[in-house]
């Protein structure tokens, strides 16, 4: 399990032009549907290898295969991973896809921690490739784009779950497609956002059906709108969907989850200790006066002896 007080590390789809290559291209590992630019063998190996597998599961998946050559450069550092992205993305950003450029840019593990394993980062950026080629021209709704990635990647955590969890307690669930505006959403936003459209795009997938899904994609490879195309799919607009995706968030993800967070339980319990204490507090005051009353009312200035006091 991953403390859920660590921020994760999220993976951000950028629609900037690719800047200028990495390295040379005598450095670079290729195949027929990608080639890998680094001056790591070893990640470069990993990249590969995690890369072939991940072109086999999105064609499977969309039924549909990326024709161009996809250039993947990782990246030394975060000064070379600013420059080929162009600074487009926010500083939580550590992987970016851009299908105009048939490209991926992935920060090197070597330089910073992440919180996925660096195979997990290359997937998820395929996900982007693959999904963007599947839908053409077509409005991609963001939530869509990233829950598929995320879903692809296999980057479910308890650290989501609990994530979800939370913010269906303090009422913090977004529409899905504000989601379009993630990249300049802060971190925390960023994790909500991301933890749902993960659920949303696996609630859709097991409710309906992967082939439902290659019609929704379908269908916005067409050019048509949202509703229509989830009408066609699972037979709801996005409003009904998104009613039915809020009763399985609410069913699945309970504040009973957001109790297994122990710094929940240690906050709670330092609250409880404290109010404990002012209680306590306030009765031992509330005692004390009323002892001092009692004994204004037992005190007197005289003492008279039974009889005239005048005798």
């Amino acid at each position: 399990m991953r403390p859920a007080c660590i921020a994760p590390t999220f993976l951000v789809l950028c629609i900037a032009n690719l800047a200028h290559p990495l390295v040379d291209s005598s450095l670079a590992s290729e195949n027929e549907r990608y080639s890998v630019e680094t001056q790591d063998q070893a990640l470069r190996h990993e990249a590969s290898t995690t890369l072939e597998q991940a072109v086999e599961d999105a064609q499977r998946l969309l039924a549909d295969t990326v024709e161009n050559l996809v250039t993947v450069f990782i990246a030394l550092n975060r000064d070379e991973f600013d420059r080929l992205t162009r600074g487009a993305l926010p500083d939580w950003g550590v992987g970016c896809a851009i299908p105009s450029s048939n490209a991926i840019v992935i920060l090197s593990p070597r330089s910073v921690e992440y919180d996925q394993p660096f195979a997990e980062i290359v997937r998820h950026e395929w996900a982007h490739i693959a999904l963007r080629h599947a839908v053409g021209r077509g409005y991609l709704p963001r939530f869509i784009d990233e829950g598929f990635a995320m879903r692809f990647a296999g980057q479910w955590s308890t650290s989501y779950a609990l994530t979800l969890a939370k913010a269906d307690l303090m009422g913090t669930i977004m529409p899905l497609e504000s989601i379009d505006r993630v990249n300049f959403f802060n971190t925390s936003q960023a994790q909500i956002a991301y933890a749902q459209s993960h659920e949303a795009v696996s609630y859709l997938i097991s409710a309906y059906g992967e082939e439902s899904f290659r019609i929704l994609i379908s269908r916005l490879r067409d050019g048509v709108g949202l509703d229509e195309a989830m009408m066609s799919s699972i037979g709801a607009t996005m409003r009904g969907f998104e009613i039915e995706y809020g009763r399985h968030v609410n069913d699945h993800f309970s504040w009973l989850m957001v109790l297994e967070d122990m710094s929940i339980v240690w906050i709670i319990l330092a609250l409880l200790i404290v109010v404990g204490y002012l209680i306590v507090r306030r009765r031992g005051k509330s005692t004390v006066e009323r002892w001092q009353e009692e004994e204004k009312l037992e005190s007197t200035d005289f003492d008279y002896e039974e009889g005239d006091p005048w005798d």
